[in-house]
């Protein structure tokens, strides 16, 4: 299986190659294309080509051997350049990420991450979408959501040929893989973002002269239902939640690990 590697987070991302070096431990073909900067909260964007530049990367030492491009657009644009292009091989599969933080509930309509494994799905591939949660300073255990993600790769196949699907996958901060409780078939949680934001203009005055801060109050997140990706999580689980970017009202059923 060759499978394309992309995110939303850039080229140099520490999750990025966790994440295919995970999948071709598992014995795949891998071939990266990815942001050349960070391009997070792009959804499905796919802005004007116009002066747009695609380079060759040489990977880190040990992902010597993969086939690796930088692209200074977005992650959708990744995705379509390695489709149409002909830089590389035939591509059987996308997976996106390791995103650095979680893209549940209704954030998986603003995620690059997402959005990049929703274009190969619409281009009749399996993808999937690989998330971790993000804890402030806290060193990001990549390696436990490179294990998720190699653990849930055999999914794809499941898959393959159905309605367009995208896997997204969404990973519990713990140090070690050991700590995970399992996986579970999820469904998106009620979470808005945009109930947990509190604004501040500043200085006092002229509104057009006022600078904008955005808080995000965490203080303020309820608890959610085991059966949704931010509960499982919250709960120690890996969540899978099939996402389809068409409605066909057909249900998916998941053989997790």
């Amino acid at each position: 299986m060759h499978i394309l590697v992309t995110n939303d987070d850039g080229i140099d991302s520490p999750g990025l190659w966790a994440l295919a070096g995970a999948m071709r431990a598992a014995g795949a073909q891998v071939s990266v294309v990815a942001p050349a900067e960070e391009q997070s909260a792009m959804s499905m964007a796919l802005p004007p080509q116009a002066n747009r530049e695609l380079r060759a990367i040489i990977p880190p030492a040990e992902f010597d051997g993969i086939l690796a491009f930088a692209h200074n657009g977005s992650p959708v644009a990744c995705v379509t350049i390695a489709m149409l292009s002909g830089v590389l091989p035939p591509i059987d599969a996308v997976v996106s990420g390791i995103n650095r933080g979680l893209n549940s509930g209704t954030n998986v309509m603003l995620s690059g991450t997402v959005g990049a494994a929703m274009i190969g799905a619409m281009w009749g591939l399996p993808a999937m979408a690989v998330s971790l949660q993000y804890r402030g300073p806290e060193p990001m255990p990549w390696h436990t959501a490179a294990y998720a993600a190699q653990r849930l790769l055999p999914l794809l196949e499941q898959i393959r040929g159905h309605a367009p699907i995208v896997l997204n996958v969404n990973v519990p901060h713990v140090a070690s893989p050991s700590e995970l409780r399992g996986f579970r078939q999820t469904r998106l949680s009620e979470f808005f973002f945009g109930h947990y934001i509190d604004i501040a203009l500043t200085p006092p005055g002229p509104v057009e002269r006022a600078q904008i801060a955005f808080h995000f109050a965490r203080e303020r997140i309820p608890e959610f239902a085991l059966d949704t990706d931010d509960g499982a999580v919250l709960a120690g689980y890996v969540s899978v939640t099939p996402l389809r970017p068409m409605i066909d009202g057909s249900p998916v059923r998941l053989e997790l690990p």
